[in-house]
């Protein structure tokens, strides 16, 4: 099939904004709309699968890339991943107990060492809205299928994180948060995973978002829309909007 448009869309204060646990039906309607025009949806967000799966069920989108670009999935399967190795997971989690640094581990879903302090607890909350104490802790014999893991942290634990872990890829994206991976992915490495399935050039691509991990994929696509005011997001975009409820569909109709 070929699609009119693919549009990628960021979750987290793009598509779900303020308190909400599930986007509004004012945005589900504007995602029937797009796919009612043959346009291929995508969903590319920092979070694990198990948030925003109901989105698959709903057949609001066609994909969402996951985990902050490391799981691709549709409602075929998967797609793509990246997988951290049984051994960096323990010992990542090992330093992390060690030191007691709060961490979290992404699998479908989100899981934690069940170290709690402010910077898991205002990372969290500010970052997706998640109640810390709220995930499920992590064990020994559940190290299998992780596809992120990440410090909570001020930046002066990062050179230590670096000399204990000089093979991983480093990423501090928050305040309160640094990723670490195997290798270097993003958003983009899972989104371009599926224009190559696919056969769609980035020209043909709008990226919608809204935080400083949407900055890549904006670059990449042939329209880069952003949502709000983030200073260096607005710099890559080729138009700024306030709202996806308010004003998305309007764009759509003018492209």
């Amino acid at each position: 099939m070929t699609h009119t448009k693919t549009i990628i869309f960021d979750y987290d204060g793009t598509l779900l904004t303020n308190d909400q646990t599930t986007i509004s039906e004012k945005t589900k309607s504007i995602l029937r709309e797009l796919k009612t025009r043959n346009n291929l949806i995508i969903l590319a967000t920092g979070r694990p699968l198990s948030h925003c799966k109901y989105l698959l069920k709903e057949n609001l989108v066609d994909y969402i890339v996951s985990a902050n670009g490391s799981l691709v999935s549709s409602n075929n399967g998967i797609l793509f991943s990246r997988v951290i190795s049984l051994t960096n997971v323990g010992l990542f989690h090992d330093f992390c107990v060690k030191y007691n640094i709060p961490s979290t581990f992404y699998k479908t879903d989100i899981l934690t060492n069940g170290i709690i302090n402010t910077d898991i607890k205002d990372g969290l909350r500010e970052a997706m809205n998640i109640n810390a104490e709220q995930l499920n802790i992590i064990t020994t014999d559940n190290f299998n299928n992780v596809y992120l893991m990440c410090a909570f942290t001020t930046n002066e634990i990062d050179q230590h994180l670096k000399q204990n872990f000089p093979n991983l890829y480093l990423s501090r994206w928050h305040t309160h948060i640094i990723s670490l991976l195997e290798v270097e992915v993003t958003k983009t490495t899972g989104i371009l995973k599926i224009l190559e399935y696919h056969n769609i050039p980035t020209s043909q691509c709008i990226a919608v978002g809204d935080g400083g991990n949407d900055i890549d994929m904006l670059k990449m696509a042939g329209y880069g829309v952003a949502v709000g005011t983030n200073e260096s997001l607005v710099t890559v975009a080729d138009i700024v909007i306030d709202s996806v409820e308010q004003q998305f569909i309007s764009l759509i109709e003018k492209w």
